[in-house]
């Protein structure tokens, strides 16, 4: 997988957390762990997978809050069915 596949994969997880992860503290946490592992494999298109969860986006952006700077999310297109 090329690392342009990260954001597909991010979205898939994200689908799956929000279903089955209703707690948004262990979803945090979950995502604050994946978010490394993808990392730590060179995933560089992090702000391409913001907008999906809050708690996605809370989680990003505990790791680095200078992507708030850096992006606006607003204008993202998201459908709820992804």
């Amino acid at each position: 997988m090329g690392w342009s596949g990260g954001t597909d994969l991010a979205w898939s997880i994200i689908k799956v957390a929000k279903k089955h992860v209703p707690d948004k503290k262990a979803r945090l946490k979950l995502y604050v762990g994946v978010i490394d592992a993808m990392e730590d494999h060179d995933w560089d298109t992090q702000g391409e997978a913001m907008g999906r969860d809050p708690v996605f986006d809370e989680a990003m952006l505990t790791l680095h809050p200078d992507m708030l700077e850096e992006e606006s999310y607003d204008d993202v297109d998201v459908d709820d069915d992804a």
